[in-house]
């Protein structure tokens, strides 16, 4: 039986890649085209060379069924659609995949110790075009961080030609050589060179297909490849054929399944063949090489203006809606501002009508006591008694009780003209001193006790408003004093106690039932019966504008304790009129 041919005349065409050494021709295609004669007989095999320029367009090998090329140049041609049959093994290496290397080689006297150390020298080499005589050690330099096609100063292809790469070497006409693996080996063992005369520069522990010493990563050897015209027929009888050949006497084999990661990785690298168009750095192909990249980064960016006008609106929006609610606080604030204003001008005209009904019943002690003086200068020029210092002492008198009238009808019009007084250091110990002299002829009807410290002690205020707030307490005691059947005493103390003061007059009435107790310091109808008048309310007011207020405490067995509580002015500056004081909580009872 006949198995199909190649063509009509079963002609079987079988390219090769012109990119071998010499000894590729005998020790390797020769025996393979007569292998394949002999196994496969009903087809008349032709063979053609294509050369390196040719076998990069695809046209080439449209007319023929079979390439053998490198594994490299296989990769390059894969737009012309070959498919690997498979993929030669020197020698039973081990692994297909990692075969052929190349090596770097310097003459024995050289300096250079490490590849890097080949940058701007002179090199030498077979061919532009050799995978492992040159494409191989390119992928080595670019590995390594540098530009292959500049490193060397110059490069000199012998392409088989004499002076060969290692003469050029060893006469030191070039720097540095680089041949295929296994080619040094087999120089020295024909007596080409000796081993001594070179040195191998960069060598790597593993060791190619033989054996061989390698200055490079491996990558498989030359392949067998069907082109996409091929006869399936006679694509799988020669499959069949390659794959079942016994190695030969060199330890030549041929077997499938060559993983081509590494050749993928070199051509990368190297910027050749499916990977050419990444030397064109041009906006059009750098746009397209990264059209992937560049539609994420311009879908990320769209998210972030989106993101970004999003914010913004959300942002105008917030801040309009804070501005409203800015805007409607102030109108609360403006508001509240006014209510409080109207409220204070209300309390201050209830204030004002009970200060003049408190201050027209005040007024009228300094205005007794001036008729009396008055009477008296009287009775004595009537008398004929012109005794000039006592006429002095009583008309100074008379002149202290108008100037304290004075001031008295002086704060009622600045509470009815809504001012308010001005606040200034006043002695507590004088304040008491000056309300028990115009509290009345209190020893005349009680004996008073004063109770104070050794030290110092200022508040800060209106002394003759916090005189009347004390004026109020001594004749409240002495109304409380004044039915009991024995002589009574009130004790009038001024007391600190961390930052206050605590001004306190303690009488020894009789009990104040719970209903009196409770409405102290409130506007109530008058209870002078009990010794507590309305005048208490307005003592509270005048303590709480003083930053303080009014205490009350039961007596035991009997009587009643009024207290003044006011902060205390710690530090007084007199030059520069600056007031320090603590105006915290205060504890009502001790």
């Amino acid at each position: 039986m006949v198995a199909p041919s190649g063509d009509a005349s079963g002609v079987v065409r079988v390219g090769l890649v012109d990119t071998f050494t010499p000894s590729f021709y005998i020790d390797v295609y020769t025996p393979l085209i007569e292998s394949l004669k002999a196994r496969l007989p009903q087809y008349r095999f032709e063979t053609k060379e294509i050369s390196h320029a040719d076998a990069m367009k695809p046209e080439s090998v449209e007319n023929i069924d079979f390439v053998i090329v490198s594994s490299g140049g296989a990769r390059m041609l894969s737009r012309a659609g070959l498919q690997q049959i498979a993929t030669l093994r020197k020698s039973r290496c081990a692994d297909v995949s990692r075969s052929v290397g190349a090596v770097f080689l310097v003459s024995a006297g050289s300096p250079v110790q490490t590849i890097e150390d080949l940058r701007g020298r002179r090199g030498a080499a077979t061919a532009p075009w050799s995978f492992e005589g040159w494409l191989i050690p390119q992928g080595e330099i670019a590995r390594r961080g540098f530009d292959p096609e500049d490193f060397f100063r110059e490069v000199t292809f012998t392409e088989w030609n004499f002076p060969d790469v290692l003469t050029l070497v060893v006469t030191g006409m070039s720097d540095a050589g680089v041949l295929s693996a296994c080619e040094l080996e087999q120089a020295v063992r024909t007596g080409v060179i000796q081993a001594e005369d070179v040195r191998i520069v960069g060598e790597r522990p593993e060791r190619a297909a033989g054996g061989c010493a390698t200055s490079t990563e491996l990558y498989p050897d030359l392949m067998f490849a069907s082109s996409p015209s091929a006869d399936p027929d006679v694509v799988k009888a020669v499959t069949v054929a390659l794959l079942s050949m016994p190695a030969d006497a060199n330890g030549l084999d041929w077997l499938s399944n060559t993983r081509m990661q590494g050749v993928e990785a070199l051509l990368v690298r190297l910027k050749i063949g499916p990977y050419a168009y990444l030397r064109d750095n041009s906006i059009t192909a750098l746009a397209l090489r990264w059209r992937n990249e560049l539609a994420v980064m311009g879908l990320v960016l769209l998210l972030l203006l989106v993101h970004h006008w999003r914010v913004n609106r959300l942002l105008k929006r917030r801040t309009a809606e804070l501005r409203a609610e800015e805007s409607a606080r102030g109108a609360a604030a403006e508001a509240l501002r006014a209510s409080q204003e109207n409220l204070a001008l209300v309390e201050r005209a209830g204030m004002a009508s009970q200060l003049a009904a408190m201050f027209a019943h005040e007024i009228k002690q300094p205005l007794t006591s001036i008729a009396n003086y008055l009477t008296g200068i009287r009775l004595m020029m009537k008398m004929g008694n012109f005794d000039v210092p006592k006429w002095t002492e009583a008309l100074s008198a008379a002149e202290h009780e108008t100037h304290r009238a004075a001031d008295i009808i002086e704060r009622v019009r600045t509470v009815l003209r809504k001012e308010t007084p001005g606040f200034e250091p006043v002695d507590v110990r004088g304040l008491v001193g000056e309300a028990l002299k115009h509290a009345g002829h209190l020893s005349e009807v009680v004996d008073v006790k004063t109770v104070f410290p050794d030290e110092e002690v200022l508040v800060k205020g209106d002394a003759l408003e916090l005189e009347l707030v004390v004026v109020n307490f001594l004749k409240n005691a002495v109304r409380a004093v004044a039915d009991l059947p024995s002589r009574s005493s009130i004790v009038v103390e001024v007391f600190c106690q961390n930052e206050i003061v605590e001004v306190s007059v303690l009488d020894e009435g009789p009990a104040v039932s719970d209903e009196v107790f409770g409405a102290l310091g409130k506007l109530t109808k008058s209870v002078s019966k009990e010794g507590l008048g309305f005048g208490l309310f307005i003592a509270s007011s005048i303590a709480e504008m003083h930053r303080g207020h009014l205490a009350f405490a039961r007596r035991t067995p009997q009587g009643l304790k009024a207290s003044l509580v006011l902060p205390r002015l710690r530090e007084l500056n007199i030059n520069n009129q600056e007031w320090k004081h603590e105006a915290g909580a205060f504890d009502s009872h001790r």
